[in-house]
Parts: C-alpha cells; sequence; structure tokens
C-alpha cells in the first residue's frame, strides 16, 4: 500500500486533471452548472420527505425527521453514484487507456474524487440545517473527516473492485444497480432502527447493526445530528461496529488492489471489443 500512495502522490497532477476532466463533463454544457449538485441532493430529500412524512406520517425518535433523511440521502447519494459511475469508468476510457500510460486504478479514484465534490456541498447543507434547527452541533463534529476518509476507502474499494469485473462481464453493471437499491432499503435511511428492533429477533437485530453501511450512517448521524448518540446508545456497540467497519474497509481495499493486481494486464484484452 506504501507503493500506491507513493504512485498516488507524485502522479497528483494527472489525478487532478482526470478529476477535472469529469466535472467539467458533467457541468459545463448545464445552464446551472455546479448547482445541480446542490439541487438534485435536496429534491431527492424533498421527495422523500414528502411521502414518509407528510402522506405516510413518518417519525423517527433519534432525530428530527428532516435531518435523518438529510444525513442518510447524502451519504449514500455519494456512495451510489460513484459506485455506478465507476463501474463503467475503465469501458468508457478505453481510448485513454490505449493511448496513455498510467494506472488504470487513477480513472476510478479520479471518479471517487470528482463526486466527493459533488457531495461536499450537500454535506455543508446538512451541518448548518442541523446547527440551526438543533441549535447546535454536537462536540463529534470532530470525528467527520475520519468517517468521510473510511467511507472514501470503501467506496473506492468496490468501486474497483466493480470496474475490474465489468470489463470481463458487461452485465454486472445492472446487477450492481439493483443490488445498491435493495441495500439502501436495507439501511435505516428513512426509518427508524427501533422499527427494526421490533421486526427482528435479538440475534437478526445485531446483524443488521453490525452492517457496515447501517454503521456508517449511524456513525455520520452520531457526528452531526445533537442527541443521536444519547438516543441509540443502548442499541449500537459502537467499539464493535467501529472495529467491523475499519476491518471492512481495510479488507475490500486489499482485494482490490490485489484484484488489480491480477489482471491489470489483461483489461486490454477485453477493451479491444
Amino acid at each position: 500500500m506504501a507503493g500506491v500512495i507513493r504512485e498516488i502522490w507524485t502522479r497528483k497532477d494527472l489525478i487532478r486533471e482526470l478529476v477535472l476532466k469529469d466535472l467539467k463533463l458533467r457541468y459545463s454544457r448545464p445552464a446551472l452548472g455546479f448547482f445541480w449538485a446542490f439541487i438534485l441532493p435536496l429534491v431527492t430529500v424533498l421527495i422523500f420527505y414528502i411521502v414518509f412524512s407528510v402522506f405516510l406520517r413518518a417519525r423517527t425518535q433519534e432525530a428530527p425527521f428532516v435531518l435523518y433523511l438529510m444525513s442518510a440521502v447524502f451519504p449514500w447519494g455519494f456512495f451510489c453514484n460513484s459506485v455506478i459511475a465507476a463501474t463503467t469508468s475503465l469501458v468508457e476510457n478505453k481510448n485513454l487507456i490505449r493511448e496513455s500510460r498510467f494506472p488504470y486504478y487513477f480513472l476510478v479514484l479520479a471518479v471517487v474524487l470528482a463526486n466527493l465534490i459533488n457531495f461536499l456541498p450537500s454535506l455543508a447543507v446538512l451541518i448548518v440545517a442541523a446547527g440551526l434547527i438543533q441549535r447546535g452541533l454536537p462536540g463529534g463534529i470532530l470525528l467527520l473527516p475520519l468517517v468521510l476518509l473510511v467511507q472514501c476507502l470503501i467506496t473506492f474499494s468496490l468501486a474497483l473492485i466493480f470496474a475490474l469485473f465489468y470489463v470481463k462481464y458487461r452485465d454486472l453493471k445492472y446487477l450492481v444497480e439493483i443490488s445498491l437499491t435493495i441495500l439502501f432499503n436495507l439501511t435505516p435511511g428513512f426509518y427508524s432502527i427501533y422499527l427494526v428492533k421490533d421486526a427482528l429477533s435479538p440475534l437478526l437485530f445485531k446483524i443488521y447493526l453490525y452492517n457496515p453501511f447501517t454503521g456508517i450512517l449511524i456513525f455520520y448521524r452520531c457526528i452531526i445530528l445533537k442527541g443521536f448518540y444519547q438516543a441509540v446508545g443502548n442499541e449500537f456497540a459502537w467499539l464493535t461496529s467501529a472495529g467491523i467497519l475499519f476491518c471492512f474497509c481495510g479488507a475490500v481495499l486489499i482485494a482490490a488492489f490485489l484484484l488489480y493486481r491480477s489482471r491489470k494486464n489483461s483489461i486490454n484484452d477485453y477493451l479491444s471489443y
């Protein structure tokens, strides 16, 4: 991993250009440009809020429902958009891969970093809204960079794995999209974890909480939403969940680069058709 970090650092200018290329392709033509990075997630939250809070009258005892929604939709949007876009990135840039000599995983990394830039305005909106609605932020907000780093590493690792497999198996894109939809609905994005507790046995509820994707949403909420830590403290084993999350992060990162090493020399063979 030290070699990978050194490689990224020495060629950071190239990565920056790839990120800028991605952002320019995305926002150069629309009239509102980068403002879509704010508009799209806010519209998603508004739709969820109207359906679940206004029509279905859903409530969450852990936090105000609108903040509960935002703290799930924004991080999940970053993860989902990054993985879906990065899955096809090697195939879509096959001409660039043929003509240039650089590590192929730079293309996946650039997609994730571009989506991270899109995510940061939404994250800022969430923090400001939480501070205004709840009249302050918890001290855990200082841990936000760590949680964000872990999510970025998990996102990049899974995106790289899917991108490498997609080069050979072109149906994978649709399987990834279906899986992400299912996974979002299996995490407490728009419903309280206490509803899950009432529906599952104690053992299944523990397994549900130890799901890394459930864990990362809960950690986001604990460090941004005031009082959330106290609301779920009796149900969530913090140290165990953090350990599982870090182990999962390390495992998928190692798996991604082992897969990359084994497949990087054969990628061009599959990009030729």
